[in-house]
């Protein structure tokens, strides 16, 4: 048996902005947002029991099945009853979530059904070059965007080293690297990892120059040989 819908108000917090809701009963979010579903009761009305499932589509029966997705993974803490929830983790793509209320005193229950959309959401860096003279000390730069804090593997040259950085915090980090011969040497990233999610990338390569030191020569006076 189920109670008159409209009963309980479900409000969408996000603990990090996301995209505009296109209607009250659809969400989209970045993959690495946090969504809060809370329940707010109607005064004077009797406390009720709420469970929360999560579904990978919509063949289920939604009043009798239990959502696919296991709650001890994508609720926070495992947390999947009660008025406030918080999901995380979710791998792009849609699914719907339903909020199961039950009203113990009158044995009855009613559901009400909300469907999201996770869009994927990668980290990202790009590698800068520097050009300095032979023997100088010599840099690169790199600029990330995601969620930090991200660890990132670089290469150089024939591509046969590689330079973990981890524990990146800001968004724009200068890395000194060993002296290179002269001529010019490539960096690129081969991998970036931010507090999310992994993005194995090839991106386009950074130069580095090194240039001889100019040389020196000495200026000699010629003797001046009189008539």
């Amino acid at each position: 048996m189920y109670r008159t819908p409209g009963i309980l108000l479900v409000v969408m917090v996000f603990a990090i902005t996301a995209a505009a809701q296109t209607t009250p009963a659809q969400i989209t979010v970045e993959q690495c947002d946090t969504m809060e579903f809370r329940v707010v009761d109607i005064p004077g009305l009797p406390t009720d029991r709420y469970t929360w499932d999560i579904y990978s589509n919509y063949t289920f029966n939604f009043a009798k099945d239990k959502g696919d997705l296991d709650p001890g993974v994508y609720f926070v803490d495992g947390m999947y009853e009660g008025s406030s929830v918080e999901v995380i983790g979710v791998a792009p793509g849609q699914y719907f979530l339903r909020i199961m209320v039950w009203d113990e005193v009158n044995c009855t229950n009613n559901l009400e059904l909300y469907k999201f959309d996770i869009i994927e959401s990668k980290p990202y860096a790009e590698i800068f070059g520097d050009s300095a003279c032979y023997g100088e000390p010599t840099k690169i730069r790199i600029v990330l965007t995601g969620k930090g804090p991200w660890d990132l593997v670089y290469t150089y040259g024939d591509g046969k080293i590689e330079v973990n950085l981890n524990g990146i915090v800001e968004t724009e980090t200068t890395v000194s690297i060993p002296p290179l011969p002269i001529g010019e040497t490539q960096f690129w990233i081969l991998q970036v990892t931010d507090q999310c999610t992994v993005n194995d990338q090839i991106v386009d390569k950074a130069v580095v120059r090194i240039y001889p030191r100019p040389s020196t020569s000495r200026i000699y006076v010629k003797d001046m040989i009189g008539p």
